[in-house]
C-alpha cells in the first residue's frame, strides 16, 4: 500500500498510508521528475516543471508527466514510467559537487529553482537506486533523424489514460501521444492544434480529448491511428470527458452536455 503525492517542486513522492506508528508521515521513495541542471523560471522559459497531473499506477507501474501552469506557456515535457518497489531516492540521477562528492541540498528551499549550477562545477551521475523504466521525451518516428514537434513531449496538465498495455496522454502544445505503456515506444501522435487541459477518456472502444479550441476528437483504442469524429462543443473544453451509466458527459466553459441514445 502506498500513497503517491506529485508536488509543486516537481518530486514524486511515495507515503505509507499507515505512518510511522507515531502520528508522522513515513517516506518510502521519493523521485525528481526534474533533470537536475534544470532551472525553474516564470518567464515562459522555464525548463524545470510542476507535477499537476495525478500519478496513475498501472500493472504495479507509475506513471506521471510534468507540466507548469498554463499562463506560464508551452515548454519541455518528460513522461516518466516508475518501479514503486524501490526506497528511498530512486530519482534518475545524483548531484555532485564540484569535487566529485555527492551534493548536500540545503533544506532551506535554496535550491528547489535549480538543483546543481554547472557553471559552478557541480554535475550529476547516474543514480544506481533509480527506478526509472522508461522515459519519455519524443522519438524520430518518421526516420528524418530529428525530433519533430509533433513527436516532442511537451508539458502536460493531464493525466495518462491507460488500456490493454496502450497509453494516451495529451500534452500542452496541443499534441496528442499514444505509446506503449510497457516500452514508453510510440505507436502514433497527433496534432490538435490546440492547447489542451484535460485528460484523455477510454470508453466503449474509443478514446476521448477535448482541447482550448473547443474540439472531442475522438479516436478508435487502438495502436493504430483512426480519427473518428472532431466535434465541436462550441468553446474551450478544459475538464476530461467522463463517462456514466451509458452516457457521456462533457463540459466546455459554459455548457455542460450529457450524450448518449434517447
Amino acid at each position: 500500500a502506498q500513497v503517491f503525492f506529485g508536488g509543486g517542486d516537481g518530486w514524486l513522492y511515495s507515503f505509507d498510508p499507515a505512518g510511522d506508528g507515531n502520528g508522522n508521515s513515513k517516506l518510502l521513495w521519493k523521485f525528481d521528475c526534474n533533470p537536475k541542471a534544470a532551472k525553474y523560471s516564470v518567464s515562459g522559459r522555464s525548463e524545470r516543471n510542476h507535477l499537476i497531473g495525478t500519478p496513475v499506477i498501472y500493472k504495479d507501474r507509475v506513471y506521471i508527466g510534468v507540466g507548469e501552469d498554463p499562463e506560464h506557456g508551452e515548454g519541455n515535457g518528460h513522461l516518466w514510467c516508475i518501479d514503486p518497489t524501490k526506497r528511498g531516492d530512486v530519482s534518475p540521477t545524483i548531484a555532485k559537487s564540484k569535487d566529485g562528492g555527492e551534493l548536500e541540498i540545503p533544506k532551506d528551499g535554496s535550491r528547489r529553482l535549480q538543483v546543481i549550477d554547472p557553471n559552478a562545477g557541480e554535475s550529476v551521475e547516474e543514480n544506481p537506486n533509480s527506478a526509472v523504466i522508461w522515459h519519455y521525451t519524443g522519438t524520430d518516428t518518421d526516420g528524418n533523424e530529428k525530433i519533430d514537434f509533433e513527436e516532442e513531449m511537451h508539458r502536460t496538465c493531464g493525466t495518462v489514460a491507460i488500456k490493454d498495455d496502450i497509453l494516451y496522454v495529451a500534452d500542452f502544445s496541443g499534441i496528442f501521444h499514444c505509446l506503449d505503456a510497457m516500452t514508453g515506444k510510440p505507436h502514433w501522435h497527433y496534432d490538435m492544434f490546440a492547447a489542451a487541459w484535460g485528460s484523455p477518456l477510454i470508453a466503449d472502444g474509443k478514446v476521448y480529448i477535448g482541447d482550448e479550441d473547443g474540439d472531442i476528437a475522438v479516436f478508435t483504442h487502438a495502436t493504430e491511428m483512426e480519427l473518428l469524429a472532431e466535434n465541436l462543443c462550441g468553446n474551450s473544453v478544459y475538464s476530461t470527458p467522463i463517462a456514466a451509466n451509458n452516457v457521456l458527459y462533457i463540459s466546455n466553459k459554459s455548457t455542460l452536455f450529457a450524450i448518449g441514445k434517447k
